[in-house]
């Protein structure tokens, strides 16, 4: 089932895929997980 990612989720994959430093890839990936939608498609 395909999930219908957020623009702020795709914004932060973005920030995630450019972070250079370990910090910058967790503050991406918190953000990735607080946005992401809550359904079974994303599970």
């Amino acid at each position: 089932m395909p999930a219908n990612l957020t623009p702020e989720y795709l914004a932060a994959e973005q920030r995630f895929r450019e972070a250079e430093t370990i910090e910058e890839k967790i503050e991406a990936l918190q953000e990735m997980l607080a946005t992401i939608p809550k359904h079974k498609g994303t599970e």
